[in-house]
Order: structure tokens, then C-alpha cells, then sequence
């Protein structure tokens, strides 16, 4: 059941992959990402571990950080964007309002999404 005005932010951080969730969410969703997520990184086959999210206090969101993993520009970032979009959509009814994006050196960036939950 959809909560009226439920906000969720997703925060992906690259290289190495960080995943960080703020709001309302399902612990399905977030068992079915920790499955989803290793598998779209490119990372060399046979080094693929497992992501688990890890439920953190202050601010209470959900972390997850996959520090043997590498994803690449051409597709492993754009493929785990679309896989928590995905996620969220499929198993909340989240629906994407906003994002922002941000550079922190020559290897490191940040993606902010803003998710809505559909009525």
C-alpha cells in the first residue's frame, strides 16, 4: 500500500560501488537488490561477491558497499542505475522525480535520485 507523500533517496557513489537508501522501503527490495547488484558490475567474472546492505542508525537508511567491484562508465554504472530503478519501481511503486550528479575527482562520482512512491 502506497504511503501518500513517501519520499525515498538513493545515493550510487563509483568506483569502488556504494550504495546508500534513505526513506521507506521494502526488506524484499532490499533482499532482491542484494542479488541483483553484484551481477551487473563489471568486475572481472569469478571475483563477484555478495552486496549486503547493512541497516545504519544516524540517519537511519540502508548501506551497501561493494569494495572488491569495479563498474565501468560505458555500462556497468548506467546498468545498476537501472537495475535499483527497476527494483524500486517493480517492488514499491517508486517512481523517479528528480536526480543530480556529482564529481568528486577524475575517478569518483555520485548520483543522487529522488523517488516519489505512486498512489
Amino acid at each position: 500500500m502506497a504511503i501518500p507523500g513517501a519520499n525515498l533517496i538513493v545515493n550510487l557513489t563509483f568506483n569502488p560501488p556504494q550504495i546508500a537508501i534513505l526513506g521507506p522501503i521494502k526488506d524484499t527490495t532490499i533482499q532482491k537488490l542484494e542479488q541483483i547488484i553484484p551481477q551487473v558490475c563489471t568486475t572481472s567474472p569469478g571475483q563477484k561477491g555478495v552486496g549486503q546492505f547493512q541497516k545504519m542508525d544516524s540517519p537511519p537508511h540502508f548501506f551497501c558497499r561493494l569494495s572488491t567491484h569495479f563498474c565501468n562508465e560505458e555500462m556497468g554504472q548506467t546498468q545498476i542505475m537501472l537495475k535499483v530503478m527497476d527494483c524500486l519501481e517493480d517492488e514499491g511503486g517508486w517512481k523517479l522525480k528528480a536526480s543530480n550528479a556529482i564529481n568528486h575527482d577524475d575517478n569518483q562520482v555520485t548520483y543522487k535520485f529522488f523517488f516519489t512512491q505512486k498512489m
